[in-house]
């Protein structure tokens, strides 16, 4: 409409001075009978509004009387706007349905899904974050998600958890089922009358409500999701302008109304602190002030000039700081989400992966001994791709969750006394098939090496494989040597080829993680380039230390410095001699 009204307002300057004024008071009072036309069809508006059992969200109190979050946000603009609402009570279904067919103006609580704005209408920025979590009865052992394999799953209708958790199943291959209801105190009364093994619902209402029903989190959660107000599609696009906005200034600062209400309603509202900047500023504007006083006298000036300074400063400051402080608060509370996230995907793809895999690789090794029946080269040759395969992924999958476990800080090390040579025999007997198939001659060479080790010896095979496989791997001829000696009071374990040796400038990368001695999509040699990363980190831990020397066309030398009696010993070089 301004585009409209200054393109008219342009046109009839050309006519003349005095046509020019009266085109302009004219449209400036076209302009303000519009504005007022339109804010008069949003004043006094009955908004008609669907509201479901959903504490503390949303819910009718013991006088049924709306309550929770949103109903109290929503009173607050609605106050503001000079609205009248309307609140109907009814399941989530079939508030969702009257949404949809615009017998209701508003729903409150949805959460914003792809699928979902195909049917509805959202604002921009989101009331509330929320995820999913599992509740079963007291006592469960179910810790990730193959342990809901053949149980029964109670869901709210047409929610997102059942969405979600119906692909899930479906996916993973699952015999589990579900059982809906039509609010979300009847998802848990379910599982309490063991009509149900475990019960889906948002976080905000399970640790809530949980407790009445004797019921416990799980391990399990999932689907991040942001809240809405939801309208029907195509209609009340300024109500939901008008939201938005008052949500947007709402949230700048810590002390309004919309903290106050997560505070009143939430079981874990926490106590806003006031940051440490401004008590320290205080404590120094108030110092300042006293030795104005003091000096007054004398510095009259000087210190008026310095305390406007600091205030001017202080004024911007709170000024960054309120319009950072809902970024802050909004990355805070998603990285919590995704931590927590990340930890339940590690747990259940331990199982959910390796479990698959080591049934894909064990019934290839039955099909490749013809135990089931004979198998023409054809099909001998496919069978070993998908077992090679098999196994590549495998070991990719255990490089992946080591280096989350380091990165954690959760990498462990179980301390026995081993013999030594048992264990670089049995490394050498694994890798002999491997170098006979590239006619590579593989030896082992055992100097004064000590009889026993006290270290881990599962995460010493770990480095060992690693580091001999690497050798066969880049060797096209001649020899691979594994050797080992002690001085002073050190093992030395040292793994020489004769392969296509490394580049100097290539050598300060190599232990660094996804780094390979060949990168891009020519490369001949397959790989991750995590192995010499976990092998590093685990030898460190172990209090050794891995170093390498190589010539490229000549071959490369990996030398391990361990202690003989586990980590609490330091790591020291030999003397030269």
């Amino acid at each position: 409409m301004r585009d409209l009204i200054a393109n008219d307002s342009r046109s009839i300057m050309s006519a003349g001075d005095g046509v020019k004024t009266t085109q302009g008071a004219f449209c400036a009072l076209f302009a303000l009978l519009i504005f007022l036309t339109f804010g008069s069809q949003l004043h006094g508006r009955t908004l008609r509004v669907g509201l479901t059992q959903n504490p503390p969200k949303t819910y009718w109190d013991e006088h049924g009387e709306a309550a929770g979050i949103f109903v109290d946000i929503l009173n607050h603009i609605a106050t503001a706007e000079g609205w009248e609402i309307e609140y109907h009570k009814d399941n989530w279904d079939n508030n969702l349905r009257l949404l949809q067919i615009g017998e209701l103006d508003l729903v409150p609580d949805v959460a914003y899904s792809s699928e979902r704005a195909k049917l509805l209408d959202f604002h921009q920025s989101p009331v509330l974050f929320s995820w999913t979590q599992l509740y079963a009865r007291k006592g469960n052992a179910i810790k990730s998600f193959e342990d809901l394999d053949g149980l029964r799953l109670a869901v709210l209708h047409n929610s997102i958890q059942a969405n979600v958790l119906s692909d899930m199943i479906t996916g993973f291959g699952m015999n589990s089922s579900l059982v809906t209801a039509d609010t979300f105190e009847d998802v848990l009364a379910l599982v309490q009358d063991h009509k149900a093994d475990v019960a889906a619902t948002n976080n905000y209402f399970g640790r809530m409500n949980a407790l009445r029903y004797n019921l416990e989190e799980t391990g399990i959660l999932f689907e991040p999701a942001s809240l809405f107000f939801a309208a029907p599609k195509g209609r009340n696009a300024e109500i939901l302008d008008t939201i938005d906005q008052h949500i947007i200034q709402l949230k700048r600062r810590p002390d309004t109304v919309y903290y106050k209400i997560l505070r009143k309603h939430s079981s874990e509202a926490q106590e806003y602190r006031i940051p440490l900047w401004i008590i320290w500023g205080g404590s120094i504007l108030l110092v300042t002030l006293v030795l104005s006083m003091v000096g007054a006298v004398l510095f009259k000036h000087q210190v008026r000039k310095r305390t406007a300074e600091l205030m001017q400063a202080n004024l911007e400051m709170e000024q960054r700081i309120e319009e950072r402080t809902e970024e802050l608060a909004l990355a805070m509370h998603k990285a919590q989400v995704a931590d927590m996230l990340k930890s339940a995907f590690l747990a259940t793809m331990s199982h959910e992966l390796r479990t698959p895999l080591n049934s894909v690789i064990g019934f290839t090794g039955i099909l490749l001994k013809e135990m089931p029946g004979a198998l023409n080269p054809e099909q001998l040759k496919m069978l070993k791709i998908v077992q090679t395969s098999g196994r590549h992924l495998l070991s990719l999958i255990n490089d992946v969750l080591d280096i989350s476990k380091i990165e954690a800080g959760e990498l462990e090390l179980h301390y026995t006394e081993l013999e030594l040579a048992p264990l670089l025999e049995k490394v050498i007997s694994t890798m002999g098939a491997q170098a006979q198939e590239k006619g590579i001659e593989l030896i082992l060479k055992a100097g004064e090496s000590p009889r026993t080790i006290h270290t881990d010896g599962r995460r010493l095979d770990q480095v060992l494989f690693n580091l001999l496989g690497n050798a066969v791997k880049f060797t096209l001829t001649g020899h691979v040597c594994l050797s080992s000696f002690e001085h002073e009071g050190l093992l030395h374990l040292s793994i020489e080829d004769t392969g296509i040796g490394i580049p100097a400038d290539m050598l300060d990368k190599l232990f660094q993680p996804f780094m390979q001695v060949e990168m891009g999509m020519d490369r001949k040699y397959e790989g991750s380039g995590l192995g010499l990363f976990i092998s590093q980190k685990i030898i460190g831990k172990m209090g050794g230390e891995i170093s390498v020397t190589s010539e490229v066309g000549i071959g490369s030398n990996f030398t391990i410095i361990l202690p003989l009696r586990g980590e609490e010993l330091s790591c020291k070089k030999p003397s030269s001699s």
